[in-house]
């Protein structure tokens, strides 16, 4: 896993990509290690990476994934998720091992406001 771990963290996965086949092993895992509702999140080797599970998980629209854990907290930029196709995203996240991490898929709900759709935590 740690290869393809690493393979990972240089790219963003395009939902176009994922479903072709050619997308690195770690998007090809069944499960990510920890799943909340419609997020997946991986923490290892100082990298985490973010899963917006496909197949109709949740609402198609506009969402952001907020990050945290061992004195780091951000926001990811919005993208767009259309319920066919899951959306990953990787980063690198240098923090202790043993660090635990969590992460929230905000749906941006079209009269205002926000929705959770997951709140998955993993250890570093």
């Amino acid at each position: 896993m740690a290869t393809a771990l690493a393979v990972a963290m240089a790219t963003t996965i395009s939902p176009a990509s994922a479903a072709a086949g050619g997308a690195p092993a770690a998007t090809r895992l069944a499960r990510p290690a920890g799943v909340s509702v419609c997020l997946g999140l991986w923490a290892a080797y100082n990298a985490i990476l973010l899963r917006h599970l496909g197949d109709g998980c949740s609402p198609a629209g506009t969402y952001h994934i907020h990050v945290w854990g061992g004195g780091r907290d951000m926001n990811y930029p919005t993208y767009t998720y259309n319920r066919s196709n899951l959306r990953e995203f990787s980063y690198t996240w240098p923090v202790p091992a043993g660090t635990n991490i969590c992460a929230e898929l905000w749906y941006h709900k079209p009269g205002g406001g926000y929705e959770s759709w997951g709140l998955p935590c993993e250890t570093m």
